[in-house]
């Protein structure tokens, strides 16, 4: 289950440390288990989506010894707007949790 823009939040939640490429950003993803398949291909289209509406920005780094790359990092308006996608997603998961039971019925549920 998903909320809208749960991509987008996603990435820049991703960016709030730090400046990554693409391949760095698609990574942590799925490292951390909050995407599926994804792949660097996959992501670009959101990440220039993400430029486009001013809330990431993209410099070449060319001191990686090999390929210059596109670095992207997280903007003031891309962290306000992670701040409100949070804000959405905290509503959103009480609004299910409320409907599924408890928090401790939810956290047994998981544990079986």
């Amino acid at each position: 289950m998903a909320f809208k823009g749960d991509i987008h939040a996603l990435i820049l939640a991703t960016l709030e440390d730090r400046p990554l490429h693409g391949y760095q950003i698609v990574k942590r993803l799925r490292e951390s288990q909050s995407v599926g398949k994804l792949s660097e291909g996959q992501i670009y289209p959101h990440l220039h989506r993400l430029e486009a509406t001013g809330l990431l920005r993209a410099e070449w780094d060319t001191d990686t010894g090999g390929a210059p790359r596109r670095v992207y990092q997280i903007t003031e308006s891309g962290t306000t707007e992670l701040a409100h996608q949070r804000k959405v997603w905290a509503r959103f998961a009480e609004s299910v949790s409320s409907l599924l039971g408890s928090s401790k019925s939810l956290s047994e549920a998981i544990d079986a």
